[in-house]
């Protein structure tokens, strides 16, 4: 490890010390999940999942020049892919209406939002999560997804016209 550049050796730090790992990144995976999956609570719970997927499967990971939280916003997009499939395979029990705290039309706006998101393809919505939501600069979103700067910016340019194009379908417009 003597020879290991910078990046790799603070990957394998981060490898070996998995509870300074869950302390650093739990919280944004855990915003990352809550944005789509629409639930902070079960965010929490699948994050849980995430590390200890990360717990069984850190001895068998491999430097390939990227951080061990890209790893992490990877295995957190597919677990969410599937939770969102299985949802979506469930029937749908009738909750009692929440209270509104906000209009009508502003909940529904929001909701028209969180549906046009979840529409995306993961990469998309993972670049808009890293760059919008975490505020993240276009070298670093590239640096976590394993893509240049110029590709991320791409992916967040055209999850923009797709939500555009989704929300004017649904009656939304953009005030202008």
């Amino acid at each position: 490890m003597a020879g290991d550049p910078p990046d790799e050796a603070r990957f394998r730090r981060e490898q070996a010390d998995l509870d300074s790992l869950f302390r650093a990144h739990y919280p944004e995976i855990v915003r990352y999940l809550a944005v789509r999956l629409g639930s902070r609570d079960e965010a929490a719970d699948l994050a849980c999942e995430v590390f200890a997927e990360a717990v069984r499967s850190v001895p068998r990971l491999r430097w390939r020049n990227r951080p061990v939280l890209a790893w992490l916003y990877r295995v957190a997009a597919n677990m969410a892919a599937d939770r969102l499939t299985q949802r979506g395979r469930e029937v749908s029990m009738e909750r009692a209406p929440e209270e509104a705290v906000e209009p009508a039309d502003v909940l529904g706006e929001r909701d028209a939002l969180r549906r046009a998101l979840t529409s995306l393809p993961a990469d998309q919505q993972l670049a808009v999560h890293l760059r919008m939501v975490e505020g993240r600069p276009f070298t670093e979103v590239g640096r976590l997804m394993d893509r240049s700067p110029a590709a991320c910016q791409m992916l967040v340019l055209r999850a923009a016209r797709s939500l555009r194009t989704l929300l004017q379908a649904e009656g939304i417009h953009a005030g202008r």
